[in-house]
């Protein structure tokens, strides 16, 4: 298997279906014959692990194995990650209903390395490449740490990349240190965004300041004496527009006049044609922890029916 595409899924704005989007999306990729998908939750928040999974059993996984956190005090201890114990293998389960009885199957190839509120407070790193120092050593000894500061989901990906057709990395809703590991383990970034204007008005300056990061990363990688990690930082994938406003069968005004605008001066390029739209089938199917296609009530039937994330992995796959 060749060495997986890792895309993360970021935005500093919360409640834009950015969890929802990398899970549907890797839940179908999974779908597909031969592909394997591996999902990455670091945002302390924990809902990409709780569309997988019950919280009673991630609770019961936390304390027999653990989550990322035990890796990252792992990595912050120079101790060996062993990034393989910590995955969850097919851990999202679906009950059917099979002459009454209840019958548990898990969904094949997509895997979970899933989080914990433990997390918050982590994004501090010690390494700092701006402000004054006596000796050329001090720089030096910085850089080098501000590289490591933002190398560990590299190293968790570089020890399972060859297991994966795809790696989906959900980031939470910031720009601190692990979105930036994030960025710095990933091929592309994807931004999820509501075509409203408060969710718009800032995706230049995100995709600005990733560019910063970026400068900041290399910056610092020339600094440093030795090589310690990566130094490059994700590509700007596109944008996917999510929660789209329908109007009986055609999209509000607004939101399309906005998508155009976006289109325009962005590329039709950097932004996905299919969007996903708001609809409460998705919301039923995450309280099951259950992909919108395997939840049966008619409202998880009928967004279904729409194919939303089908094409957008289609694309995704095309543009990636």
């Amino acid at each position: 298997m060749a060495k997986a595409k890792v895309l993360a899924f970021i935005n500093y704005k919360g409640g834009v279906a950015k969890t929802t989007s990398a899970y549907h999306i890797g839940c179908w990729l999974a779908g597909i014959p031969h592909k394997k998908v591996l999902l990455i939750d670091i945002d302390p928040q924990t809902n990409l692990t709780f569309l997988c999974v019950s919280y009673e059993r991630w609770e019961t996984r936390k304390v027999e194995v653990g989550t990322i956190h035990e890796m990252y005090k792992r990595y912050l201890a120079k101790k060996s990650i062993d990034a393989q114990n910590y995955i969850w293998n097919s851990p999202i389960a679906v009950i059917r209903r099979i002459r009454g009885w209840d019958n548990i199957d898990y969904l094949p190839r997509v895997d979970l390395v899933p989080c914990d509120i433990n997390l918050i407070g982590e994004d501090i790193g010690r390494g700092q490449i701006d402000g004054e120092y006596s000796h050329i050593a001090d720089v030096k000894k910085n850089a080098e740490q501000f590289i490591r500061d933002r190398s560990f989901l590299s190293r968790v990906i570089n020890e399972v990349h060859d297991e994966y057709d795809y790696i989906l990395i959900d980031c939470p809703p910031n720009l601190y240190l692990m979105t930036e590991n994030a960025l710095v383990a990933s091929d592309y970034y994807i931004v999820t965004a509501i075509p409203d204007h408060l969710s718009t008005i800032g995706l230049t300056i995100l995709i600005d300041k990733v560019k910063k990061i970026h400068e900041r990363v290399k910056h610092a990688a020339s600094l440093a004496a030795k090589q310690v990690g990566h130094h490059s930082v994700a590509e700007f994938g596109a944008v996917l527009f999510v929660r789209v406003r329908i109007g009986g069968l055609m999209l509000t005004t607004a939101h399309w006049n906005i998508m155009q605008s976006v289109r325009e001066r962005l590329g039709t390029d950097k932004c996905f044609e299919t969007y996903t739209t708001e609809l409460i089938g998705y919301t039923e199917a995450a309280e099951h922890s259950l992909p919108i296609w395997l939840h049966k009530s008619d409202n998880a039937r009928r967004a279904t029916e729409k194919e939303e994330y089908p094409k957008i992995v289609k694309e995704l796959m095309e543009k990636f």
